[in-house]
């Protein structure tokens, strides 16, 4: 039963982005386009009852920063909210990361991580969250489903200088200083088409409010002219178009005439054995791997370890924030017996789901352990050779946009 809907999952997501390109796929796609003209349509009527006065935006006493994006999946968010509140932190502010904690348990107000100890873990909190808090030591992150409330408790406890909001785009109910968006350049928008028929959250007019762009995998594209991204333009599941990159940048522009872009790339560093952990080690060349992951974009951490140039022997893949069981590791486990392989490499955000399926982890920030101990649970040695691809991203000019941001300039 689990596999199953590991796999319904699966195509649902494949669908919804536009990758699976079957008839039957078009059928549901196209039966869920007048649902998705009703959405555009009540949700501009939402935003006009801010616009009108009607509704009114809470105000918190910080800076409150949003960075999100218009479409569903991986584009970048999280590995963005890091780099950002890092530089944050590195000009002298008082930094608190809010988040809604998506995949957790967690209905209330709950803080994931207080800067020095893990107070909560994946199935709680989501994985982000949990990910954001291995990643940064010193920031507290806190979860909730009304970040009206999250933000005021952030305040009381933490006092901080500025709060960001982990993927807070469309979250309406607050009043945000800064709007930063993130956009993949080799997704873009996506399949074209709003929720619940597409990918996209709301419709690509949303970009004027954003005062920063962030295009992930413009400066590489710029560059090197990415295979996958050809200045010509290239087509994502041989549909949807992707504009070459001069093209997106005036598209962009006239989206949010008012914002600064500002080029960003994926950095791929080696292996490590627990989240946020910068001990690393780098892959030999031709090292067989396996590989397991559920998230947004799996092909691009797939793409990541060709890059690597390991011998990725086989790849199993996860729906999107999946909850990983005791079965599904032993299920990962027999597949590496099987392959031979010696090695078994996951992201870092998948590490920090796993967390909750090892037994007495330790919750100080640094020290999670990873998995394949021994105990007396049956998990010992779950996993052999368990370990992450250490990434981050790193964006052109962040130290400009944490000034902006500090003194309020944007």
């Amino acid at each position: 039963m689990g596999q199953r809907t590991c796999d319904s999952r699966r195509y649902i997501e494949r669908v919804i982005t536009g990758d699976d390109r079957g008839i039957l796929s078009w059928v549901l796609r196209l039966a869920l386009l007048p649902w998705a003209a009703l959405y555009s349509i009540g949700l501009t009527a939402y935003l006009w009852t801010y616009r009108a006065g009607i509704r009114r935006r809470t105000r918190l006493p910080a800076i409150v920063v949003s960075v999100g994006n218009l479409t569903f999946g991986g584009t970048g968010k999280t590995p963005a909210v890091i780099a950002l509140a890092r530089a944050l932190v590195g000009s002298g502010k008082r930094v608190v990361i809010l988040s809604r904690g998506h995949g957790g348990s967690a209905d209330g107000p709950r803080v994931v991580s207080n800067g020095e100890n893990l107070l909560a873990d994946a199935r709680e909190a989501g994985d982000e969250p949990v990910m954001i808090a291995l990643s940064l030591p010193g920031v507290p992150v806190l979860v909730g489903r009304d970040r009206r409330v999250t933000g005021m408790m952030a305040c009381e406890r933490f006092s901080p200088d500025i709060i960001v909001l982990d993927d807070g785009m469309q979250y309406w109910q607050l009043h945000r200083d800064v709007e930063i968006a993130v956009v993949d350049a080799a997704r873009q928008f996506g399949s074209g088409f709003v929720m619940p028929a597409g990918d996209l959250r709301e419709p690509r007019r949303g970009l004027a409010r954003a005062h920063f762009i962030l295009l992930v995998g413009g400066s590489a594209l710029r560059t090197l002219r990415a295979p996958n991204t050809p200045e010509q333009g290239t087509d994502v599941g041989e549909h949807f178009k992707v504009l070459p990159y001069s093209r997106l940048k005036e598209t962009l522009g006239r989206l949010a005439p008012h914002a600064h872009i500002h080029d960003c790339a994926r950095a791929i560093g080696g292996f490590v054995s627990s989240v946020g952990s910068t001990d690393e080690r780098l892959p030999e060349k031709g090292e067989k791997v396996i590989s397991f992951c559920g998230i947004g974009r799996p092909e691009s951490f797939e793409r990541a370890l060709r890059d690597a140039h390991v011998d990725l022997l086989d790849s199993m893949v996860f729906p999107d924030h999946w909850s990983y069981t005791a079965d599904d590791l032993r299920r990962i486990e027999a597949r590496r017996a099987e392959l031979g392989a010696p090695t078994v490499v996951t992201t870092e955000k998948d590490l920090a789901r796993i967390i909750p399926v090892i037994p007495n982890a330790v919750t100080n920030l640094g020290e999670i352990p990873p998995c394949g101990r021994d105990d007396d649970t049956g998990l010992s040695d779950s996993i052999k050779g368990l370990c992450a691809l250490r990434a981050w991203l790193e964006v052109d000019r962040i130290g400009e946009i944490a000034e902006h941001i500090a003194h309020g300039s944007h």
